[in-house]
């Protein structure tokens, strides 16, 4: 019961009444990831597919912006010069 009271406190704005919503999240997106992978992902289409898995996980941890495949796409930035 303790379990069911944490995740429902996780909806909740105070602060240590229940676990990250953050985290939660991370780790439904994962279980997700995972069912998908296993029941739709075969040999032939695994190297893509996990291109784009990363790809998917660098945007989230905000590591790589929008902005940065943008600019990657375009050619790049034009760095300063000193």
């Amino acid at each position: 019961m303790k379990i069911i009271e944490k995740l429902l406190g996780s909806l909740d704005n105070q602060k240590n009444s229940g676990y990250s919503l953050r985290k939660l999240v991370a780790l439904i997106l994962m279980v997700c990831i995972i069912y998908i992978h296993v029941m739709y992902v075969d040999a032939t289409m695994a190297i893509e597919v996990l291109l784009i898995d990363l790809g998917g996980v660098l945007i989230l941890l905000g590591v790589v912006t929008i902005q940065n495949l943008i600019e990657f796409k375009n050619g790049g930035k034009n760095e300063p010069t000193n």
